[in-house]
């Protein structure tokens, strides 16, 4: 036909096969092309339409074999090329995506993604991700968003995902990057949002995980650190706080514990510390104390242990505190 000068273009050959009633689909007419030779697969298809003049971008296609018929939802187009052996996994159509100029960048395809109906929540499309074998982990995941364009630090990924209806609250991120396979422990989660720049003290994160709701008080935070199992005792916790960079001594995390709410005075702070584990006897206290450069002398250790509004000063040695 192009020979002779009757079409000149596929589009031209395609919407003459409709109008004669040949064809009443670009569904028919891919299988007629498979049956009688003409190519194998729709990847062949793909190419073969952007040759002679039919569609420049995989944009076009998809909006062309939406028009006709053929499919309504990106999901059934996925699904589609995978069939008929274009592509195998999601990785390939996102890769495929970008090459023949559809969409230059990940957030892009989740917008598309979205618009078409294939999914309507960033929830579903890490699902789905994870079902057509594009990837395994959030990790993974996150780690393409950034290779592609999308977010360049997990704060960005957050805020992200708080927006488009996956999660409302920090909590629930970790919760979900724990259930994906992201991080198993908090301890691990604080490594990774370090590493991202998302906050480079432990200062930050614990005011971070305040203002989304998470934790509302240092108590809350020192229980759920131990939960998760990032350390099992108060005295690994001050350790990692002055290690990150939150404090550097005993006496500004005291201050620190009180200014959040924890407690309010160092009676209950000794009785927290005996009670987690740190130190079982009040001399192991003060060695502490005196350790980490709180007080310096005894004598400060005992005026400072004495002012105690909760109670009077014990007896030196005592295992009750």
């Amino acid at each position: 036909m192009q020979a002779v000068g009757l079409i000149h273009t596929l589009e031209q050959c395609l919407n003459r096969m409709q109008t004669v009633g040949l064809i009443h689909t670009l569904e028919q007419c891919l299988n007629r092309m498979q049956a009688v030779g003409l190519i194998h697969t729709l990847e062949q298809c793909l190419n073969r339409m952007q040759t002679v003049g039919l569609i420049h971008t995989l944009e076009q296609c998809l909006n062309r074999i939406q028009t006709v018929g053929l499919i309504h939802t990106l999901e059934q187009c996925l699904n589609r090329m995978q069939t008929v052996g274009l592509i195998h996994t999601l990785e390939q159509c996102l890769n495929r995506m970008q090459t023949v100029g559809l969409i230059h960048t990940l957030e892009q395809c989740l917008n598309r993604i979205q618009t078409v109906g294939l999914i309507h929540t960033l929830e579903q499309c890490l699902n789905r991700m994870q079902t057509v074998g594009l990837i395994h982990t959030l990790e993974q995941c996150l780690n393409r968003m950034q290779t592609v364009g999308l977010i360049h630090t997990l704060e960005q990924c957050l805020n992200r995902m708080q927006t488009v209806g996956l999660i409302h609250t920090l909590e629930q991120c970790l919760n979900r990057m724990q259930t994906v396979g992201l991080i198993h422990t908090l301890e691990q989660c604080l490594n990774r949002i370090q590493t991202m720049g998302l906050i480079h003290t432990l200062e930050q994160c614990l005011n971070r995980m305040q203002t989304v709701g998470l934790i509302h008080t240092l108590e809350q935070c020192l229980n759920r650190i131990q939960t998760v199992g990032l350390i099992h005792t108060l005295e690994q916790c001050l350790n990692r706080m002055q290690t990150v960079g939150l404090i550097h001594t005993l006496e500004q995390c005291l201050n620190r514990i009180q200014t959040m709410g924890l407690i309010h005075t160092l009676e209950q702070c000794l009785n927290r510390m005996q009670t987690v584990g740190l130190i079982h006897t009040l001399e192991q206290c003060l060695n502490r104390i005196q350790t980490v450069g709180l007080i310096h002398t005894l004598e400060q250790c005992l005026n400072r242990h004495c002012s105690s509004v909760l109670t009077g000063c014990r007896p030196w040695g005592s295992s009750t505190h």
